[in-house]
Formats: C-alpha cells, structure tokens, sequence
C-alpha cells in the first residue's frame, strides 16, 4: 500500500482527486482518504504533527516494510534556477533544530532534480537568508523521516517537494498551487510505480555478501555511519541493475588509513567507482 502525508488541504486535494481517493468515514481524528491501494491523510503543519499523522496511518492500515511511505507538499527556495511549480526529489533532510541529518533511499530515474532540504519549526522567510548560500526548506520533512525508521525500508520513503515560493510564503494563491500539484501528478505515479517495481527486485536478490564486506571495509577505513549507509544504497543500486558491487568492496580492502581525512578520501574513491559502474 501507499501512505501519503500531506500537510495542507491544498496539497492534498489534487491528489485526492487525480487517484479517484474517497474520505474513510470510520476515521475521526484526522482527515483521511484512500482506495484499495493508497490512503492519504492531512496532518497539519510542523514536523511533529507530519510525525504524529505518519504513524497514526501507518497504525490504523497495518503497514509493513514492503509499503511505501510518501510525504507530497511544497517548500520554499532562494535558488533561482527552480521555478515555481518545479518539483524536487529530496536524498537528505536536515532537522534544523537538532542538527541531524536524514538520508532517503533514491534508486529511481523519474528526470527530476535531486536536493537536500533543511526542515524548520517556524516559515523561512527571505529577509533572513539574504546573506546565505542556496536552500531548500520545508517544516515537515524531518518529521517523516523520523517517523519512517519504525515504518518501512530507507528505499520506501520518498519526500516529493514542489517549490511554491521564493522564501515568501504570504498572499499565495489556492488555485495556482493547486496547480502545481495537478502538473506533477504523473511523474508521481511513475515514481510509485518504479518503487513498486524495485521492491519486487529487491525480494529476489540477497546482499548478505555485500554488507559483511562493507562492514568490514567501514571498520578498517574508519567510515562514519552515514558514510557506510550512502555506500550501502550505492550496493543496492548496483545490485538492482545486475552488477557485481563486490569486486569494488574486495578490492578496497588493500588501503590504509591514518586519519579521517584519508578515510573521506578514500571513501569519495570508492563512491566515484559505483557511480562509473551505474552509469
């Protein structure tokens, strides 16, 4: 099944209506659509309600690891080289009020563009960010992620964000928002459905081999747990397009380090080499 979370009516309307969804009458604490296939459910603004709302319907439809997780809204950006109504694929949150960093699981190749986001408790206006480089940034991200460690899988979450703004979120207009969503519908059932297809793969192949030798490689190249973790999805890439990511592993197991500053070289080597390998 697919769980999505949206914030706002707005975002959730379009949606609502493009996958034909119907209101379940059975449900009182929040607004909540579904079919035999999707629910959706409306948790209002801020990481912790987006939190709350994830594992409320996550709870009521009994998800499993196999079921995708899907956060659908908007955010705001200084970065001119979107445009409003531009939608962003996002491979890692950050909770701005902890500091702590999320990494979802990309393997599908929907053409849309990549970004990290920064999630924030109060709106991000642009009088404050005159002076900073380029950001992403949205206040319910960071409440998904958290939510999806006890939901599903890493590769079965996906934060989908539609630029509504350039850090001036006042006076906008329901109508062309709404928009925004319609346009992007499409490219959201294609993503679904690549997901879909990737867990079924994903059941067919086994990565035993390949996490003991990372592991392995990890602990004597002094790799960080976020660095492991980015080379595990590397592995699984590989894994899905019929490729053989050990010979990479094996044969990295010869290097020597003596500080982190070696390490992260070494590990941005090993990182290129997946990449040639995937193209």
């Amino acid at each position: 099944m697919v769980f999505i979370i949206t914030a706002l009516l707005v975002e959730a309307t379009p949606i609502i209506q493009y996958f034909k969804l119907k209101k379940d009458m059975n449900i009182h604490a929040y607004q909540v659509y579904r079919n035999s296939e999707m629910a959706l459910i409306i948790s209002g603004v801020g990481k912790i309600k987006s939190a709350m709302a994830a594992m409320y319907l996550c709870s009521v439809y009994h998800a499993d690891k196999q079921d995708i997780l899907m956060n659908i809204g908007f955010c705001g950006t200084n970065n001119i080289k979107y445009q409003p109504g531009d939608m962003l694929i996002i491979n890692k949150v950050t909770d701005m009020d902890t500091g702590y960093d999320y990494y979802p699981d990309i393997y599908y190749s929907a053409g849309i563009p990549q970004e990290n986001i920064r999630c924030y408790s109060t709106p991000v206006l642009s009088k404050d960010h005159t002076n900073e480089k380029m950001i992403v940034c949205d206040m319910e991200s960071a409440g998904i992620m958290e939510a999806a460690k006890k939901i599903t899988y890493a590769h079965n979450v996906i934060i989908l964000k539609i630029i509504s703004d350039y850090l001036t979120p006042e006076n906008l207009d329901k109508g062309l928002l709404q928009n925004y969503i319609r346009k992007q519908l499409p490219k959201i059932e294609d993503i679904i459905h690549e997901v879909k297809q990737m867990n079924r793969s994903l059941n067919e192949i086994s990565l035993k081999d390949e996490k003991e030798a990372l592991d392995a490689l990890s602990e004597k190249l002094k790799f960080s747990e976020s660095m492991k973790q980015m080379l595990l999805k590397k592995i699984k890439k590989a894994k899905l397009q019929g490729l053989n990511p050990l010979n990479i592993l094996e044969s990295s197991m010869n290097m020597e380090v003596n500080s982190k500053t070696e390490g992260k070289k070494i590990f941005e080597q090993i990182s290129k080499k997946f990449e040639e390998m995937s193209i």
